[in-house]
């Protein structure tokens, strides 16, 4: 039996992003999804791309450029899957997101855009007039005044997703659905992956994507990393358009941010980030956190009005945590790897930076 070069377990944004990278590069991979590729987490998402404004309140300058050059990427690449989002937030009276510091802040944005040559609109604060002039909901809230940007929405996750798989399998790259990886062990200089059907798979490589499923494989002793903790990140879609343009980011109690963005003829709420307890309970979204979720965004946009009743989807994630607070979970960085010889463990689960981490992963094995 040739062995792969690299064995990729889980299909969702990640693995794919791996997948393309190493047919890109001429190599023979191998991708186990117990499911369907970008079936879970990587589908369930507000779908906003983000560009990095917000760690400029960290001066995260890498991590900015990084997330600007991989949306600029995506809006480039997929422009029918892919949309421009004007994004406007109500300023704060005092702190870091009053008019002064964020004024700063988009201008230096706006440099670092034109710098990573960003095809997105640079941002700009304005006048509470201008924010009630242009987004109705902000009427006696923004006063003031907004801070007025542009992120990317995501049309279509399916066919990114089926892009990504077409470029995978266009090269040397297998894909098998509906088949769970079950164990990885050590054969002499090779892996041996076993999966739910008790086939054996050979690799020279084995990276796992599988996020809070990571834990779902046997492992030799001193192969895993850190497992962090896991959290669910839960949104909502309306039946109501609350906004055909604009997403609409307002923070909450307890300095929850919450966003809201045009989804088809309704509207997509979120995120509402909920620690998992890791005693076996149930992941799926329990209608008192469904509850939290529109009491608190209610609270901070009246005009929304939001009621139960208007639900007709949810969407769950699970992403990595690095600790609770009362503003919400504070996520694991969206790029971290472990790596331990030929093995990677990837702790991500969203799309801005899948470019980018998908050639860390290959360069590190």
């Amino acid at each position: 039996m040739q062995p792969f070069d690299l064995i990729i377990l889980g299909g969702g944004i990640s693995g794919l992003g791996v997948a393309r990278e190493a047919a890109r590069r001429g190599k023979r991979a191998l991708l186990l999804e117990a499911a369907s590729c970008c079936g879970a987490t990587s589908n369930n998402t507000l779908r906003i791309i983000h560009g990095g404004f917000r760690y400029l309140q960290h001066l995260d300058l890498p991590r900015v450029c990084k997330s600007l050059l991989d949306q600029a990427a995506i809006v480039r690449e997929e422009p029918d899957a892919v949309a421009p989002l004007p994004c406007v937030m109500p300023l704060s009276p005092r702190g870091l997101k009053s008019r002064i510091p964020t004024s700063c802040a988009a201008l230096m944005y706006g440099a670092l855009m034109r710098a990573c040559r960003s095809p997105l609109p640079s941002p700009a604060v304005i006048s509470a007039a201008e924010a009630a002039a242009q987004v109705p909901l902000l009427r006696g809230l923004a006063t003031h005044g907004a801070l007025r940007w542009h992120d990317a929405l995501l049309l279509d996750p399916a066919r990114i997703a089926g892009r990504l798989r077409a470029a995978a399998c266009a090269g040397p790259v297998t894909i098998l659905e509906h088949t769970a990886a079950r164990a990885v062990s050590r054969a002499g200089e090779l892996f041996e992956v076993r999966d739910a059907r008790d086939a054996v798979h050979l690799g020279r490589a084995v990276v796992n994507t599988l996020g809070p499923f990571l834990g779902t494989v046997e492992l030799p002793r001193g192969l895993a990393g850190s497992r962090p903790r896991w959290c669910k990140g839960i949104n909502i879609t309306i039946s109501r358009q609350l906004d055909s343009t604009f997403g609409i980011g307002v923070q909450g109690a307890e300095g929850r941010l919450l966003f809201c963005v045009p989804r088809g003829r309704g509207t997509a709420i979120g995120t509402w980030y909920t620690p998992i307890a890791n005693d076996g309970s149930p992941l799926g979204p329990d209608p008192g956190e469904i509850a939290a979720l529109i009491d608190a965004f209610n609270a901070a946009l009246p005009g929304a009005n939001v009621r139960a009743s208007e639900v007709e989807g949810v969407d769950l994630g699970v992403l990595p945590m690095l600790a609770d607070s009362p503003g919400g979970p504070r996520l694991v960085a969206n790029e971290e790897i472990h790596v331990a010889g030929g093995y990677v463990e990837v702790l991500s689960t969203k799309y801005t930076t899948f470019r980018t981490q998908a050639r860390r992963v290959l360069r590190a094995i």
